[in-house]
């Protein structure tokens, strides 16, 4: 029997068709705007900042304009913006053809049927017509006479006729789109449409003055508007300044903190470090974007004044396909750089390009794994270097073909930080004999783990939890090994320090060992005190959080009567309530400040407020605890090997690890300019404490550079475009690609 032929309508775009993409009357639409900065966005006279406009519409409209106090933002800026256009959103699965011959070979035709979409030629519905498949755009059809196989077709007829189209598959089997030879490339659309964006961005601008500002932008009917301020710089007093960040710490884990210290008639016994500062206050944590928010945003609200969406890193999150390109916002150490020469570190007991320890440097708007190899680089590539750079993630600096890497480039970090002047070490004993030396380095960089540094409890008690690395220095030896390095700088210095591991173990509900890293994290707050009354009382010393975890004490619980009991109700009456609560014995033996957590009799009944469902006893565990799995249905359930004695919690979240919560975060500050932290505001007004109390004023000091183009570039920032203009454009390309299309197919028969 003759095979049929199977008849595929693929009709790629001519006059007509590339015109209708070109919306009737586009200025009196009404696309939608997106202004970066934001409304209420803050600066210091002087920063440096990117600001994109984005219009959510295939192009900008004839009237398209922008203003700031009624100026055109190029006349203002003294610069032009740059066009740029992308498509975002929408559910297309993009082509390949990773898929297996074999499959091929027996594919049905009728498996093609559905919607097809590329950026340039719009969408192609593909049809079953009887045995054929049937489609139209623009009034025309074509057919594709079958091929060498089942998902290789030659076109038939229409502008296209005698070319290939190949439907890719994917390595499950699925239609991923097909490619006209040499024309274009088709994605199944499974869902909503992509949406357009038309954008100019204007880099590298430095704020004005201090006032209002109101940007305005006017796009086909739409009229949109958002207001900046640029605060009056501030006088101050303070050389240096250190900002220490405990992940997820909470008034309540103070609280259980330092009541497990010891505790007597009511009175602590062994107050922490930051009861005794000078300033307390309340920030706030929420995003532009959610109520809720992550490490990325709130760190970079602290250091850089700007409130960002959840996961972005020192930028307003766009639209754009780049994670990296979206606009910038100058963090205080890009600026202290600039400005006044003066030395910055980073510090953390996490990967040092994670969240918090990256805000200090680093811009993208996706704080995950597939940014951290580009923050790794970021210091090298901008030249803001940090003089003193430590914490765990020597998989992000490691080429691609060493076994461990987590980049996807042959870049050897580790040897680029070296040959830019760098000491490297990776260990404790190592960094303990280089800052014991005669001589002490320059640039500091410290890497002591693949990943994330062990936790406290585990590098002193349970070391049987540290695999390989068994020498990974703490907390306390860290800060003070960079205070002392920074400080060979007359001009002086800020370094960040954060306690990663609050929020780190509060994820899998695990409060001792993150109560031990709080602990830990106060300790290294002592030394920095003591540090700064001795080497340079000039010195700023601020202490917060970057969010909160829903962490509280309730109770206590009786061990010896929990771990005896049979039954769930009797395991219920060994938590002390109010006046039978009595007091945690955690003991401390050595004297070392923290508890001994496996030796108590009464312990905390301590939880976290949301969880996927797991079981509690309240004890130390000797192993890092992994409370709530999947089950093979995607269920969050019990992890069974994980407190099989304990108390059932059903489930309250959609995820198997304890979240974020809103919270306000406590703040201490003692040292010139601590004043500024008696305040309840949210926490982008930590960066501008910390600048008054140093006095910064970008706009006046003399390590300014001005950051404008030449005023050769100057432009009217309103794009007017003759209302024929984007369809002449179009008008030009069709007829060129029927011109090639039509050369193409003579070609062909000849």
């Amino acid at each position: 029997m003759k095979q049929a032929r199977i008849l595929v309508i693929l009709v790629l775009v001519v006059l007509m068709s590339l015109l209708a993409f070109v919306p009737a009357g586009a200025q009196d639409d009404a696309p939608p705007v997106l202004i970066l900065p934001i409304n209420q966005a803050q600066f210091l006279p002087g920063a440096i900042f990117d600001f994109r406009v984005e219009v959510h519409a295939t192009a900008l409209p004839e009237n398209f304009a922008v203003t700031v106090n009624g100026t055109s933002a190029a006349e203002f800026f003294g610069a032009e913006g740059e066009a740029e256009s992308w498509e975002f959103g929408g559910n297309v699965v993009r082509f390949n053809n990773e898929g297996n011959a074999a499959v091929a070979a027996d594919f049905s035709p009728e498996a093609l049927v559905g919607d097809y979409y590329n950026a340039q030629f719009g969408v192609v519905t593909v049809a079953m017509d009887g045995d054929a498949l049937t489609a139209a755009i623009g009034g025309e059809a074509a057919a594709l006479e079958a091929g060498a196989d089942a998902l290789t077709y030659t076109i038939v007829g229409g502008a296209a006729d005698g070319l290939t189209a190949a439907f890719g598959l994917n390595a499950d089997g699925e239609i991923t789109g097909f490619d006209v030879a040499g024309v274009a490339t088709f994605g199944v659309l499974a869902g909503d449409l992509p949406t357009p964006s038309s954008s100019l961005i204007w880099r590298n601008l430095i704020a004005p003055e201090a006032g209002e500002y109101v940007v305005e932008v006017t796009a086909g009917s739409t009229t949109q508007s958002v207001t900046w301020v640029v605060r009056e710089a501030l006088p101050g007093e303070a050389r240096n300044v250190i900002l220490f960040i405990a992940d997820g710490m909470t008034v309540p884990m103070i609280s259980a903190a330092r009541a497990a210290r010891g505790i007597d008639a009511g009175r602590p016994q062994n107050p922490l470090a930051m009861d005794g500062m000078e300033v307390r206050g309340l920030v706030s944590t929420s995003s532009v974007d959610s109520l809720m928010a992550d490490s990325a945003n709130t760190a970079s609200a602290l250091n850089t004044g700007h409130v960002g969406s959840v996961n972005a890193t020192g930028v307003y999150a766009d639209t754009s396909p780049s994670r990296l390109d979206d606009p910038r916002v100058e963090t205080f150490a890009e600026m202290l750089k600039r400005l006044r020469g003066m030395s910055i570190g980073t510090i953390t007991t996490s990967d040092w390009t994670d969240a918090t320890p990256a805000a200090v440097f680093a811009h993208g708007r996706d704080r995950s794994d597939g940014s951290r190899a580009a923050f790794a680089v970021q210091p090298l590539d901008s030249g803001l270097l940090p003089e003193v750079i430590m914490g765990g993630g020597s998989r992000r600096l490691l080429p691609q073909s060493t076994e461990g890497s987590r980049r996807t480039d042959d870049r050897d970090v580790f040897a680029e930080y070296e040959a830019a002047g760098y000491t490297i070490v990776d260990s404790a004993t190592a960094l303990g004999e280089t800052v014991s030396g005669d001589a002490l380095p320059e640039r500091l960089m410290g890497v002591f783990a693949p990943s994330d540094l062990n936790v406290w409890l585990d590098r002193n008690i349970y070391t049987e939890n540290l695999g390989d690395f068994t020498d990974q220095p703490g907390l306390v030896d860290m800060t003070l090994a960079a205070l002392d390095v920074l400080n060979q700088n007359e001009n002086g210095f800020y370094l960040a320090v954060e306690a990663a591991s609050v929020d780190k173990q509060f994820h899998p509900l695990d409060q001792e060992r993150a109560l031990s890293d709080l602990i830990e994290f106060d300790q290294a707050v002592e030394a920095a005190i003591a540090w700064a009354a001795e080497n340079a009382p000039d010195t700023l010393i601020v202490v917060t959080s970057d969010h909160g975890h829903g962490y509280e004490v309730y109770g206590t619980v009786d061990v010896e009567e929990f771990n005896a009991a049979t039954d769930y109700a009797g395991r219920i009456d060994a938590i002390g309530l109010y006046a039978a609560a009595g007091y945690p014995d955690y003991p401390d033996a050595d004297g070392n400040g923290f508890p001994e957590w496996g030796d108590a009799s009464v312990v905390f009944a301590g939880v976290v407020n949301n969880h996927g469902e797991y079981t509690e006893d309240f004890q130390v565990s000797t192993t890092p605890r992994v409370p709530s799995i999947s089950d093979d249905a995607g269920n969050i359930v019990d992890n069974p090997d994980d407190d099989p004695n304990g108390i059932l919690m059903s489930g309250n979240s959609p995820s198997n690890t304890g979240v974020h919560t809103l919270m306000d975060n406590p703040v201490f500050a003692s040292g010139p300019g601590a004043e500024f932290f008696n305040v309840s505001a949210h926490q982008s007004e930590v960066f501008f404490g910390m600048a008054a109390a140093i006095g910064l004023d970008p706009s006046a000091e003399d390590g300014m550079v001005a950051a404008a183009p030449s005023s050769e570039k100057m432009a009217t920032a309103g794009i007017s475009l003759p209302a024929s203009a984007s369809g002449l454009g179009l008008l030009v390309a069709g007829v060129f690609l029927g011109l090639v299309l039509s050369g193409y197919r003579r070609n062909k028969t000849n």
